[in-house]
């Protein structure tokens, strides 16, 4: 596994356990995250009391502001979707300089669809960012 995430020794059960710690989300993207890292992005969704109630994964370079309209259109037709977490794979690159700027554009596309936007995490060989 990942020296950047390491293994998850406790995960949270879909529909059951809030997702509510760092931690928590890492374990339940340390399953979903491809190895060798690669560009991907992993959504976690989650309803009204944390719990994961969804994970899907887009295999793309593109940059979030890019894919968030399509994030948005998978994480609405999971029921009882009310906020996601995006874990955002790099191969090789860590943060660039506009993140943040791709953050807050993601965070008001989610709001407008009626979705809370939690985490924004950058996964990097030796490095994990959260931005939020």
């Amino acid at each position: 596994m990942l020296h950047t995430i390491t293994p998850p020794i406790d995960v949270p059960r879909a529909q059951l356990d809030p997702i509510t710690t760092l931690a928590e989300k890492l374990s339940v993207f340390a399953l979903a995250i491809s190895r060798p890292l690669r560009n991907e992005t992993v959504v976690l969704c989650t309803d009204h009391q944390q719990r994961g109630v969804g994970i899907f994964i887009f295999d793309s370079k593109l940059k979030l502001t890019q894919i968030i309209d399509r994030i948005i259109g998978a994480a609405i037709n999971v029921d009882a979707t009310t906020s996601i977490s995006i874990l955002s794979s790099r191969g090789g690159v860590g943060r660039q300089s506009s993140d943040s700027a791709q953050l807050s554009m993601a965070k008001n596309r989610c709001q407008d669809a009626g979705l809370v936007l939690t985490d924004w995490l950058l996964v990097a060989h030796g490095d994990v960012h959260v931005l939020n």
